[in-house]
């Protein structure tokens, strides 16, 4: 996000998705998207809340490994999952295929093939 406390897809859908995907998720329910609401909303709270600061940014990419695990989740509790993991298994999922993919943008962006993300 371009400014302190905005929230827009780049900050939501990451993590949604990863863990959709860590357990095949048959669909994305209202409550996986306000377990990962509240994921963003618990990630915050652990940095500690200020006027400037009461959402993550998405460069503190833990975020995306905690709304990760929460959908993932919230999927097996509901029955939308087609593989069932344990927490731990869903962070060390989330936490790899993460960091993967932002080894992977580095580069890009190190080569000049990406644009990096504006300072906040």
């Amino acid at each position: 996000s371009d400014f302190p406390n905005q929230i827009n897809n780049s900050l939501g859908f990451p993590g949604i998705f990863r863990g959709t995907l860590d357990v095949f998720a048959r669909t994305i329910t209202d409550e996986m998207a306000i377990a990962a609401a509240e994921a963003i909303a618990a990630t915050a709270e652990e940095k500690g809340l200020h006027e400037e600061y009461i959402v993550p940014t998405m460069m503190e990419w833990e975020v995306f490994i905690n709304e990760a695990v929460a959908v993932a989740k919230k999927a097996i509790e509901q029955g939308v999952a087609r593989r069932v993991l344990s927490k731990d298994e869903l962070r060390a999922q989330a936490e790899r295929m993460i960091r993967y993919a932002r080894q992977e943008t580095e580069i890009l962006m190190r080569e000049g093939h990406v644009k990096p993300p504006p300072a906040v």
